[in-house]
């Protein structure tokens, strides 16, 4: 009893308004209560914080590698977003969206009491913090957009990014889903750009891949951002991507740069898209030396 009253006081004097998730926690994973939600996230380091916000498909474990090692001067913070791992979520439900998980980050950033933070986005976490920034520029220092999801800048926008609700890509992973052919819908989806990535991916990738599934195909491509939101954006940007992405996920960083031309760009040597997971090193040191500037 005495150690819980003193685990709870040292979170109460942190700031954290701690939310009890109905779902089983990984040992050392935290929440906090984020508009009526327990967001799971880790923590790690000291200083000017950082929070990371995942891609589609995966969760607080994609930056796994950056939490344990965080940089000098720097706290890391990796959020998983509503619906995402730790829970274990059914595709079913009216609560999944780019609006709603930008709330909730805003939200979060507010019950961190540290200030405004540096904001790191992922994949279709570009979507989410870009929402983020728009809504409450207050919150934001800096923000990182890695390869963000915004297929509709480019004149031809790919199967999987345009129009409203399912995509075909998208229908053809849920009827595999819908068949409990979870790896299988898998598979296609991950596919999509370059064959054969699902085969090759490690299974701890594959199992959190598994563990977000429906997250991958809910939600349609509701609020797109467009070239004037990104070109609205009035705190420092960095463009990232990797050196051995798509040629469709190069175009949109391009497109990106296009609405945002005073932005600075990176490129990480030796990685794809999973760009900090492929080359943690190589993300580390220029995401630091962008935020340090």
């Amino acid at each position: 009893m005495i150690l819980i009253l003193i685990v709870m006081l040292g979170l109460l004097s942190a700031g954290h308004t701690v939310a009890a998730a109905p779902w089983a926690l990984p040992p050392g994973v935290k929440t906090l209560e984020v508009n009526g939600y327990p967001m799971a996230f880790l923590e790690s380091g000291t200083g000017e914080s950082v929070v990371l916000v995942h891609g589609g498909g995966t969760d607080y474990r994609s930056w796994a590698r950056q939490v344990a090692s965080p940089p000098r001067g720097f706290r890391l913070v990796g959020v998983s977003l509503r619906h995402y791992y730790p829970e274990r979520w059914d595709g079913k439900g009216d609560t999944f969206s780019i609006r709603q998980h930008a709330e909730d980050v805003a939200a979060f950033i507010e019950a961190l009491k540290v200030g405004p933070v540096y904001l790191v986005g992922h994949s279709r976490g570009g979507s989410v913090v870009v929402r983020t920034a728009q809504a409450r520029p207050a919150l934001v220092k800096k923000l990182v957009l890695m390869e963000g999801a915004f297929g509709p800048l480019l004149q031809t926008p790919a199967s999987g990014d345009d129009g409203p609700g399912l995509s075909p890509i998208a229908k053809a992973v849920k009827a595999r889903f819908d068949q409990g052919d979870i790896d299988g819908g898998l598979e296609v989806f991950i596919d999509r750009d370059t064959p054969g990535t699902w085969a090759r991916r490690k299974e701890e990738d594959r199992q959190r891949s598994r563990d977000n599934a429906w997250t991958l195909i809910a939600g349609g491509s509701d609020n797109p951002v467009t070239c004037a939101d990104l070109g609205g954006l009035r705190m420092p940007v960095l463009l990232m991507q990797g050196e051995k992405t798509s040629r469709r996920l190069a175009s949109i960083v391009d497109a990106t740069h296009k609405c945002l031309p005073s932005a600075e760009r990176a490129t990480i040597p030796d990685a794809g898209h999973a760009m900090h997971v492929m080359n943690p090193a190589g993300f580390e040191k220029m995401l630091v030396q962008f935020l340090s500037k």
